[in-house]
């Protein structure tokens, strides 16, 4: 059975990177691949270690957001560990279709056997900076939505889309919120009340739930007793995101000499969050946000050309795939070294 199931999801992995690369042909095809590479020659290199700089300190304040949270809770790892994990889960998230949890477990595991922290409290450091990471997006995404839907710009029907959208992730967030902040623990319940229909699995079930639970008492505790250190690590998260925000301005003033206005960036990272969420089926979004990106610049800022449009994607695509690189490089040393430690030495090697 699990090899079978390997199978299947080679297969879906498979067929997610050939329709990432088709759909990103036709893009090419649609926009014209010499337009756009010539757009990138125009980026020139100071534009080039902009874009640079620009995922860099992103992914900076990244990591220390997370060693932030880890001191709060107590946990002092080596600040190598803390990279390696972090671009290792930022590296599965960023090649599979759950873009913002996807390979949060991945870094949990990595950093399991170098501390003597409970494994909830771990997860719950995680948790917790991803919600951080959530709650610091939702501050820009409520700053675009405003001029979203008073922009005459925007269709009537696409305001309505977006609007709901955006009540609908910002509605989650202020549960998932108001859940760890008081300790409803919402998330725990729910899985135990599982066990009355699912009656088969009900010992499973009550393990699972009491697990989490203690998760959610972690959770709790960063609201509580370390709500210093999540403060610090909510504006970190802040300033990460305040790059990625401003990633137009990064590519477009070196290429194209186009300086975005503040309702324009506001604009642009609305409607490219929203999208992921919806859109990142494909290794690193490959196809599907370029396409994507296309419509929102053609609605927001007309003056971009498609062909700027998708150079612009592409290199902070291939700025992204060396940390992406980087991560899945550690990953696989820390999976030879995990294996190597559970086979034991070789007999008839001598030491």
């Amino acid at each position: 059975m699990p090899a079978m199931r390997v199978k299947r999801n080679g297969w879906k992995i498979i067929l997610s990177i050939v329709s990432g690369f088709g759909i990103l042909a036709a893009v090419l095809y649609f926009v014209g691949w010499r337009e756009m590479f010539a757009e990138m020659h125009a980026l020139g290199a100071f534009g080039i270690l902009s874009v640079l700089a620009n995922v860099m300190i992103s992914m900076t304040f990244w990591i220390l957001c997370w060693w932030v949270i880890l001191r709060s809770y107590g946990i002092r790892l080596p600040l190598r560990s803390i990279i390696g994990a972090r671009l290792s889960g930022y590296a599965v998230s960023y090649l599979t279709p759950t873009l913002y949890f996807g390979g949060e477990p991945v870094r949990a595991l990595l950093v399991k056997g170098k501390s003597d922290a409970p494994t909830t409290r771990i997860f719950a450091t995680i948790v917790v900076e991803r919600f951080l990471g959530g709650l610091s997006m939702i501050v820009f995404i409520l700053v675009g939505s405003f001029y979203a839907l008073s922009s005459p710009q925007i269709p009537p029907s696409e305001r309505r889309l977006l609007a709901s959208a955006i009540g609908f992730v910002t509605f989650w967030i202020l549960v998932g919120l108001v859940n760890f902040a008081g300790n409803f623990k919402w998330t725990s319940r729910i899985i135990r009340l599982l066990g009355k229909p699912f009656s088969r699995w009900r010992t499973a079930l009550e393990k699972a739930a009491n697990k989490v639970s203690e998760t959610e008492d972690e959770i709790h505790y960063a609201f509580t007793r370390h709500w210093k250190g999540t403060l610090v690590a909510f504006l970190l998260q802040t300033v990460a995101t305040l790059f990625v925000y401003m990633r137009p301005r990064f590519f477009f003033l070196f290429s194209a000499g186009i300086h975005f206005t503040f309702p324009q960036l506001s604009l642009i990272f609305t409607f490219t969050i929203m999208l992921s969420f919806f859109l990142w089926i494909t290794p690193g979004g490959l196809g599907t946000a370029e396409a994507a990106l296309v419509g929102v610049f053609a609605l927001v800022v007309p003056s971009v050309t498609n062909a700027g449009v998708v150079a612009y994607s592409l290199i902070f695509k291939f700025v992204e795939s060396i940390f992406v690189a980087v991560g899945m490089a550690y990953l696989a040393r820390r999976g030879i070294q995990s294996l190597r430690n559970r086979l034991g030495p070789d007999p008839g090697i001598a030491d």
